[in-house]
């Protein structure tokens, strides 16, 4: 009997294992579906995908955001990372591009956003929408994009250029994850700037928009819920285990009777 328990608890165990090993972690690049910035001054361009972030010499700050659809995410998202490139070369002559602070580092810090992502039927402030420039509802947007619950820093230099930029997510930002369903939005904003008119400015180019290689991408790695495949053979070690018990048991039951 001590052998046949030892046996039915082998492969019980087996069949446990075998299915967690079919809910391991799993890696899913989610490409952004919108982003861009907003000013202090309240400007939006709405076909303006590009991300640049931080001070200019026209005088204006700008905060950035991103969009992403966790639609085909599964499971419990356990580490997120979100990279986004900074390019090395202009896209036209005189251009800036890049890190441009004359400063050694830079802080990028990343928030949570509360406006409404896209338009709703009666209208109101969203964050795909056109404002220009002295819009009261986009200089709200601007200061949304760069307060609120912190979602993870950055220290950005001039060795970042040519390189993408990965921030990971704190454990606010992967709870705000996991609460969320469907669309996901992420703020940006420089948290160490001067406030003098300079270029202190990080993502500067053009050529950052999306879709494209260079787009916004968020990395998540998830555990999906074990399939029902697995659940049924975890449930069949379990069957077996107790049928093997109650075998023994009989075993034993006939064995006192002579």
């Amino acid at each position: 009997m001590h052998n046949t328990t030892i046996r039915s608890a082998q492969l019980l165990l087996a069949a446990i294992s075998f299915a967690f090993s079919m809910a391991t972690e799993a890696a899913t690049t989610l490409y952004s579906v919108g982003g861009g910035w907003f000013s202090d001054a309240g400007e939006h361009i709405e076909m303006n995908s590009i991300y640049a972030v931080g001070g200019g010499l026209d005088g204006y700050t700008r905060n950035n955001f991103f969009l992403f659809d966790l639609s085909g995410v599964s499971g419990p998202i356990t580490t997120a990372t979100l990279r986004l490139y900074n390019p090395d070369t202009s896209d036209s002559p005189s251009v800036p591009y890049g890190y441009t602070s004359s400063d050694p580092t830079e802080t990028f810090a990343l928030f949570d956003v509360s406006t409404d992502f896209f338009s709703e039927p009666t209208g109101g402030t969203h964050l795909v929408g056109e404002y220009e420039v002295g819009s009261v509802a986009g200089q709200s947007i601007f200061n949304d994009l760069g307060s609120g619950q912190s979602y993870g820093t950055y220290t950005a230099s001039l060795a970042d250029n040519g390189h993408f930029v990965e921030i990971n997510l704190n454990a606010s930002g992967l709870a705000a994850l996991n609460a969320a369903s469907g669309i996901f939005g992420i703020g940006g904003s420089i948290t160490t700037l001067d406030g003098m008119v300079n270029r202190e400015s990080l993502f500067v180019s053009s050529f950052l928009s999306f879709p494209g290689p260079n787009g916004a991408q968020l990395v998540v790695s998830s555990v999906p819920e074990p399939s029902e495949t697995a659940l049924f053979i975890a449930g069949l070690g379990l069957v077996g285990l107790t049928a093997r018990r109650r075998a023994a048991r009989g075993s034993q039951g006939r064995g006192q009777l002579h």
